[in-house]
């Protein structure tokens, strides 16, 4: 069927700019459910790109269906969305986007409204940067940490937010590239109601990016023309500790008889670039993904 009712969104979103949004995303893992959703909200055009299978493991934690096992998950995830609304034109590529020629990122990116990078791959989340710059398009980068005890999401929006994806995250650049293999992070420990929460976050964060710009919305002006919080982490263990800083006990510090869960920090992220820090080696420190538009893309790692 195809939805048309969507009276109790009203007010909240612009059903009409939802209509004509068009969301690539890579990963059909996790984000099952951020799907699932964002076709009930009447997302005109949604593109996949996953090059996995379903197999056993993903029917506790993703939404697939028994029967599907074997399948390839964008194929499995097309055949719940049509159920859901077939309102929504939806495409699901089973190719890998690292080995794609730039005609065929063009053809797929270029006609994007909005990016989400949504894998384990750290070599797919840094490639993704390049993508958000060279086309000049809003993005989202989601995952969970090890024993999925904190999720961490990055945004970036053109000429808003000051900081790219590796500005936000250089230390794990520098660490990857000091490794030997690529660095992915365990699914281990992470249950559906993990995948769900994360995917609520990032789909709030869809709405609110689109309708930055757009008045009247409850998701209207969230960042205005200036945002350097874009760097999201969201404790889901009560014991999780990020280190001797341990931020949440600092920002959420417990009290006689209160403890602190659930917590999300939006981290300030400044653009790196001299003095304080060496270039960006992807927006060279301009934090603007409209200066990079135009630009080629550059070799990737062999990993």
């Amino acid at each position: 069927m195809i939805l048309t009712n969507f009276s109790r969104i009203e007010g909240a979103v612009d059903t009409q700019l939802l209509h004509d949004t068009h969301v690539v995303a890579v990963g059909a893992g996790g984000a099952y459910c951020l799907y699932d959703s964002l076709v009930r909200s009447g997302i005109g055009k949604l593109t996949v790109l996953d090059f996995d299978s379903v197999d056993d493991t993903n029917i506790v934690r993703q939404g697939y269906e028994s029967h599907q096992i074997g399948q390839k998950k964008v194929d499995a995830l097309g055949e719940h969305l049509k159920k859901v609304n077939e309102g929504t034109e939806y495409t699901g590529i089973t190719k890998n986007f690292l080995n794609m020629h730039q005609d065929e990122l063009d053809e797929i990116f270029g006609e994007g409204d909005i990016f989400l990078f949504l894998t384990d791959s750290f070599r797919a989340q840094r490639f993704g940067n390049i993508l958000a710059l060279h086309y000049g398009k809003p993005a989202i980068w989601g995952g969970f940490y090890e024993k999925s005890r904190c999720a961490e999401i990055v945004f970036t929006i053109p000429a808003v937010t000051p900081a790219c994806f590796r500005c936000a995250v250089s230390p794990r650049y520098a660490a990857q590239d000091a490794a030997e293999e690529e660095i992915t992070v365990s699914s281990g420990c992470n249950t559906i109601f993990h995948s769900q929460l994360l995917d609520s976050y990032i789909g709030m964060l869809v709405y609110a990016i689109l309708h930055n710009q757009v008045p009247g919305y409850e998701f209207s002006n969230w960042f205005g023309d200036y945002w350097d919080r874009n760097l999201i982490q969201i404790k889901v263990h009560p014991e999780y500790s990020n280190g001797e800083n341990n931020l949440f006990r600092r920002v959420f510090a417990p009290t006689e008889g209160r403890a602190f869960n659930f917590n999300a920090i939006w981290q300030k992220i400044e653009e790196e670039c001299p003095p304080k820090y060496p270039h960006c080696g992807d927006c060279a420190g301009t934090g603007n993904l409209l200066n990079s538009k135009g630009k080629q893309f550059p070799e990737l790692p062999p990993f």
